[in-house]
């Protein structure tokens, strides 16, 4: 009796066993049968067209040039000759400051050097010519003039106050010119040059584009957060009275474009080894057929060689190389292990 109880428990066993595999083949089947429709798709000619590839990096709006002003001597404010927004020539008088001595110590200077001229050593003439400059210096110190054309961005103090030496006083920006300073990663900076062309794109001002050329590439890199970058400069080409400095903005850089060539998606491409090949189809059937790509954009490649235009090819070959787990449909020649689908980087 107890032997008897024992075979239909292993019988029962048996039968579970076999009932839970079937049912999870069969799953199984069905999850890879609706993955395979889900990248099924339709064949597509070959096509011509143009490929850029471009490098993106976001940064800041700055001038030309920027520069806060000040007196070299400290003393009291005597007249301040411009205001916030006021647009000055090079050269131009910004500032002054109580001269009253400096004008004293140029005319001892000056008198000094007469005398020194008609009675003195010729030591003492060095001597007295060395203090005329050093006086006729100090009085042109108490004046502030823009060392360059641009707009007053800032006005700091009053006449009638006192400044210490160094002080800025008065700050300037040339605005005739606008750049971009980006940071771009250290493993794309040796495909950018200068003059390559640049799309910029500024957070503040939404659809109004901006194009620029690169201007020139930093010499030292910096690392922050293990990331290593290079500073890169954007001159922009257009000029606004919208655009401020300290404006982000984001450029898109174009590295490299090649015109009127064969293209395809870059999921059509399968890479074995140092071999590239895609999938053809012809009366009906799917052959490989190696190729030799060129550029690619991260979406399409060229194909320089292998294809025609208007060949009818497999748009996803990974339809054609089996799901998760399975055997590729037909093997490529000289098979190499490695097979990937696309992998078209930087």
């Amino acid at each position: 009796m107890r032997k008897k109880r024992w075979l239909i428990l292993l019988i029962l066993v048996v039968l579970a066993a076999g009932g839970f595999y079937a049912l999870r083949n069969r799953g199984r089947s069905a999850t890879l049968e609706v993955w395979r429709e889900q990248v099924r798709q339709p064949t597509m000619p070959v096509s011509r067209g143009t490929l850029r590839k471009t490098i993106s990096a976001s940064g800041t709006i700055r001038g030309a040039r920027q520069a806060d002003l000040g007196f070299t001597v400290g003393g009291r404010i005597e007249r301040i000759l411009v205001e916030v927004g006021q647009a000055v020539a090079e050269g131009e008088l910004l500032a002054e400051m109580d001269s009253t001595q400096q004008e004293l110590a140029l005319l001892r200077a000056q008198n000094a050097y007469e005398l020194a001229k008609i009675s003195g050593t010729p030591n003492a003439l060095r001597e007295a010519e060395l203090d005329l400059k050093l006086a006729q210096t100090n009085l042109a110190n108490t004046k502030i003039q823009a060392p360059f054309a641009g707009v007053v961005t800032a006005v700091n103090f009053q006449a009638g106050e006192q400044v210490s030496a160094n002080n800025p006083v008065v700050s300037l920006l040339d605005n005739s010119v606008f750049y971009v300073e980006i940071a771009v990663d250290e493993l794309d900076v040796h495909q950018i040059r200068q003059g390559q062309l640049a799309l910029v794109e500024v957070d503040a001002l939404p659809g109004v584009p901006f194009t620029g050329t690169v201007d020139s590439i930093g010499l030292i890199a910096h690392s922050s957060g293990g990331i290593t970058t290079v500073p890169v400069t954007i001159r922009l080409a257009e000029n606004t009275a919208e655009l401020r400095v300290g404006y982000s903005a984001s450029v898109t850089i174009e590295v490299a474009r090649a015109e009127d060539v064969l293209k395809v998606p870059v999921e059509a491409v399968v890479v074995q080894g140092n071999r590239s090949f895609v999938t053809v189809v012809r009366d009906g059937e799917t052959r490989p057929v190696e190729v030799q790509t060129g550029l690619s954009d991260g979406l399409e490649v060229e194909i320089i060689s292998g294809l025609e235009p208007g060949d009818q090819i497999v748009g996803f070959n990974v339809a054609l190389y089996g799901g998760p787990g399975q055997t590729a449909g037909f093997r490529l020649p000289s098979a190499v292990p490695g097979v990937r689908i696309g992998g078209f980087g930087r």
